[in-house]
């Protein structure tokens, strides 16, 4: 790596520059320290408000997102149960500010690349703790600067044996799928900067580098064992391989994806028996789930879902309060589980149908401007912005079949990721103030 990925990356606003100083430090040390790094990141996203609020809350996007988390506050107040409805509020509103305060902060391509070796770096870390959480058996929880039974405030590590659930990495993280969230986000990054470094014709150094960083990161993904971050870390492949031209890459991956799905699925027969000598049992059992019978059917996604829509249908227009899935769930079923698997339907049983499609409306008008904005780029422009889109595309698919918001640091990373399209797609736009 050259040495100016070393150094600090100034800010063309000299209003800003000591703000995006501080947030690329923070963005760089968030997920081995959410409490550090991510209260940083939320006083830097309220100064840039404060300095740029009047230019800010021009946009519909920020004036819808301020309408939705006003709406939002008001369903809590009058929901089932406010004890959960309440706390649920700090998963959405803190992060819409910092989504606004970091579209105003991120302006140039450079930004972009910079903050994406920050997103991508601190998953080194991550998974060679996750490999010797399996495979050395380490097991540790470190604390700095703790009161009583709170959180280390300087340093919180908790590191358990073979992970959670036992025999599937789970690093830092409380949960392995959690952690396959945020590899399947770094895993997009982490790919497309290794590619752009061979378009590019960067010094060999950082191209071997980055190698051995994706190769680490696609270990790790495989070994949290979650079938939602495989599929997708395989169509992130396919899309890349697509854009950049090389389809015969692609076209293997779809080979590797048939035979997964023949040694799972097919039907009985000797050509089924064929393909699982070849596709090992961990990943053909582990895609039927032939690794976990006789499971609770509470535990199932499927019936997690028709409670979900059987509380949407119930309650359309206000849901019954955020995080109230919970409660109802364990009342009904006698099992706790922490939410229905998927996003969309979470959001509609806790906040009503129209709160949830303003919410993805705003969303999904960002990331259609990012893909037009993608094609009017060109060259290595383009190319981020395509790495940025995907990165999204790849958390939001994950969102359908499990929910993993409830971790800060990979909502932040979300919500960074939109804010990188929407700051630089609206560059031309919105004047710098100097």
């Amino acid at each position: 790596m050259q040495s100016s990925w070393l150094r600090l990356q100034s800010h063309p606003d000299p209003a800003l520059r000591r703000l995006w100083n501080v947030m690329q430090v923070a963005v760089l040390g968030m997920p081995l320290n959410i409490l550090l790094g991510g209260v940083t990141i939320l006083v830097c996203s309220l100064m840039v408000w404060r300095r740029r609020a009047n230019v800010m809350v021009q946009t519909f996007v920020n004036q819808g997102l301020l309408l939705l988390g006003s709406w939002m506050v008001i369903i809590a107040l009058f929901a089932q149960r406010r004890d959960y409805s309440l706390p649920g509020l700090f998963n959405f509103l803190p992060f819409f500010v910092v989504f606004v305060a970091q579209a105003r902060l991120i302006r140039t391509q450079q930004q972009m690349r910079r903050l994406a070796w920050l997103l991508l770096l601190p998953m080194v870390p991550v998974a060679i703790m996750g490999l010797g959480q399996l495979f050395l058996r380490w097991r540790f929880h470190w604390q700095v600067l703790n009161f009583g039974d709170s959180d280390g405030i300087l340093l919180d590590w908790a590191l358990v044996r073979f992970g959670r659930p036992a025999g599937r990495m789970s690093s830092l993280f409380y949960y392995a799928t959690i952690l396959a969230s945020y590899l399947t986000m770094t895993f997009t990054i982490g790919l497309g900067l290794w590619i752009d470094a061979w378009r590019e014709k960067h010094r060999w150094i950082r191209k071997v580098g980055l190698g051995a960083i994706v190769l680490l990161n696609a270990v790790a993904l495989f070994l949290t064992n979650s079938r939602n971050a495989w599929g997708i870390a395989l169509a992130v492949v396919v899309a890349y391989s697509v854009y950049i031209g090389w389809r015969f890459i692609a076209w293997i991956t779809l080979v590797v994806v048939a035979a997964v799905v023949g040694s799972a699925y097919g039907p009985a027969s000797p050509v089924q028996e064929g393909l699982r000598t070849i596709v090992p049992r961990m990943i053909w059992a582990r895609i039927n789930d032939d690794l976990f019978l006789n499971r609770p059917p509470a535990s199932l996604r499927v019936n997690q879902w028709k409670f979900a829509w059987d509380l949407v249908c119930q309650r359309p227009l206000t849901g019954w309060g955020l995080r109230n899935f919970t409660p109802l769930y364990k009342d009904a079923t006698q099992f706790y589980i922490g939410h229905p698997h998927n996003l969309p339907l979470m959001l509609s049983a806790e906040m009503g149908v129209p709160a949830t499609l303003i919410f993805y409306s705003l969303i999904g008008w960002i990331v259609y401007r990012g893909v037009v904005w993608l094609r009017k780029a060109e060259g290595r422009d383009r190319f981020t912005m395509f790495i940025y889109v995907l990165t999204f595309m790849a958390c939001t698919v994950f969102s359908l079949f499990d929910v993993t918001l409830f971790d800060a640091r990979v909502n932040v990373m979300g919500w960074l990721v939109l804010a990188a399209i929407w700051g630089w797609g609206r560059r031309w736009r919105i004047p710098m103030k100097r």
